[in-house]
């Protein structure tokens, strides 16, 4: 198992101004991330308790900037934390079209940031978070980063940062064993959550 499931909640939290929820009952990653939903697309909340877990709050995002535009104009975007847990998805989804975790960790060598790489792989290292955005922008595709950009209102050089501070966490929650660690398990999680929001980023 990788931590990918712990870098969401924690991302969830972030949006939430790190406010805690109110005690176990608020159902651990389903209610913070919930709560995240709330606050960016004034979705009703009862619709995303009753979908439960991951997959329901995480399709309740994309749900939210897909089809609630309107609603989404009103809070300028969001905040920078909750433009992480959205491009989160965007994220994962890269990692897959790289051929899995080690097609996505030679790409990011071969784009200059090797020394990056190490650090986010290495359980003993310190996360090197200085990713310079134009290696971003020559990762990922532009039609990708301006669809999320129209959907959430925010300009696309705040997704793109969002990207650089997201990168990171993600392949360090992915390599829990640093080098060892087995890429098709991490391969299978990501899988795992893309599963979850498939139907919406078709």
């Amino acid at each position: 198992m990788t931590d990918l499931s712990n870098i969401v909640e924690i991302l969830a939290k972030q949006a939430l101004g790190g406010q805690q929820q109110s005690g176990p009952s608020a159902g651990g990653l389903g209610g913070i991330l919930g709560s995240v939903l709330g606050q960016i697309g004034g979705q009703a909340q009862n619709n995303q308790t009753q979908q439960g877990g991951l997959g329901g709050v995480l399709g309740s995002v994309l749900g939210s900037l897909t089809g609630g535009q309107s609603q989404t104009n009103t809070t300028g975007g969001g905040n920078k934390s909750q433009l992480l847990v959205i491009v989160l998805p965007l994220v994962l989804a890269w990692i897959q079209r790289q051929g899995g975790l080690q097609g996505a960790l030679d790409k990011l060598k071969n784009a200059g940031l090797a020394n990056q790489v190490q650090s986010w792989v290495d359980p003993q290292q310190q996360n090197a978070q200085d990713v310079p955005d134009q290696n971003i922008q020559s990762l990922f595709d532009d039609q990708d980063i301006e669809q999320v950009a129209q959907q959430t209102q925010a300009p696309k050089q705040a997704i793109y940062g969002a990207i650089a501070a997201v990168l990171p966490q993600v392949i360090d929650s992915l390599t829990p064993q640093g080098n060892s660690t087995n890429p098709q398990e991490a391969n299978n999680d990501i899988q795992q959550v893309l599963n979850m929001v498939g139907g919406f980023l078709k």
